[in-house]
């Protein structure tokens, strides 16, 4: 069959596809000027929806994810033409996911990572994490239902893209979720996350795969963060004596996100007992004279092994 022969057979069958759609339901995320005119030419009826990442809701909650624009679930459509700047590269990255995982067809973004991200892959792979929702507007005050349905209070507001507890801050109520909201930059995005009660977390290293390090930190009086950096306190633990929950945990974490060399930041519910992934460190800092020393020299004489003649 000839090439031209293919493309029509191809053209066929998806105006076939298409035909058995009530509706061809486009969404162009996010939109640019004079849209409509590509859509009308289309050889056939198209719903279009021009999109904007400020009219996105992105909720987390009891190990699943959706999103909507402007209340419509994503998976309502029949297409979505993603794009995105650097700014918004994360966010349409985590988008490409949910789409990919609920066979919504899809234009390919290139891969970029933040909390969100990461908040996404925990979700389609079933890794325990805090409920938590990101909005993609600056109104929190026209999201105050969603958010108290979502995360209740207390909750932590986190920048995306924020590391060693930077402009992560705790809230108790409405008022002071208002309050602090006005004190964050605002060039930066963020997620509202639902606060665990703990006395502890865990930090585990994973190096190909392997636990290599374990720590509980034990936040001081005053500090609901369990960073070292925020004065934290750290007991290490041999790998064998980490608990089989806790490891399995890191691993399946460190292996759904690909990565060689990570810290997983678990958290204990101090309530029922139960484990949440906080986030995950690609730069773990290593303690001196622990088992951190040693699982960075496991992970870096594995890297260089191959090196060695």
């Amino acid at each position: 069959m000839t090439l031209r022969c293919l493309r029509l057979a191809g053209m066929v069958n998806f105006q076939i596809i298409i035909m058995k759609e009530k509706k061809f339901k486009l969404l162009v995320l996010p939109s640019v000027p004079n849209m409509q005119q590509v859509a009308e030419r289309l050889p056939f009826p198209v719903e279009l929806t021009k999109g904007r990442f400020r009219s996105l809701e992105i909720i987390f909650q009891n190990n699943q994810s959706r999103i909507f624009h402007d209340g419509m679930d994503l998976r309502s459509f029949s297409f979505v033409w993603l794009c995105s700047s650097w700014s918004s590269r994360d966010l349409a990255y985590a988008i490409e996911l949910y789409l990919d995982r609920n066979k919504v067809p899809n234009t390919h973004v290139e891969k970029s990572t933040s909390k969100l991200t990461d908040q996404m892959i925990f979700s389609l792979n079933g890794i325990p994490s805090p409920d938590t929702l990101f909005i993609g507007h600056k109104d929190v005050e026209s999201c105050l239902t969603r958010i108290q349905k979502v995360c209740g209070y207390p909750l932590v507001i986190k920048d995306t893209k924020g590391s060693r507890g930077a402009h992560s801050v705790k809230v108790e109520t409405e008022e002071e979720l208002l309050e602090k909201m006005k004190e964050l930059p605002k060039h930066i995005k963020y997620i509202f996350q639902r606060y665990i009660p703990n006395e502890y977390d865990w930090g585990i290293m994973v190096a190909n795969g392997t636990i290599v390090s374990g720590q509980r930190r034990y936040h001081c009086d005053g500090e609901f963060r369990n960073n070292i950096c925020k004065g934290a306190e750290e007991i290490f633990f041999d790998p064998a004596e980490i608990p089989q929950k806790i490891r399995k945990i890191a691993k399946n974490t460190s292996n759904a996100l690909g990565l060689p060399w990570s810290r997983s930041d678990i958290i204990i519910d101090k309530n029922t007992g139960e484990p949440y992934v906080l986030e995950v460190n690609r730069l773990p800092g290593i303690t001196s004279k622990t088992s951190d020393v040693e699982g960075a020299y496991i992970f870096l004489s594995s890297q260089i092994k191959a090196l060695i003649k």
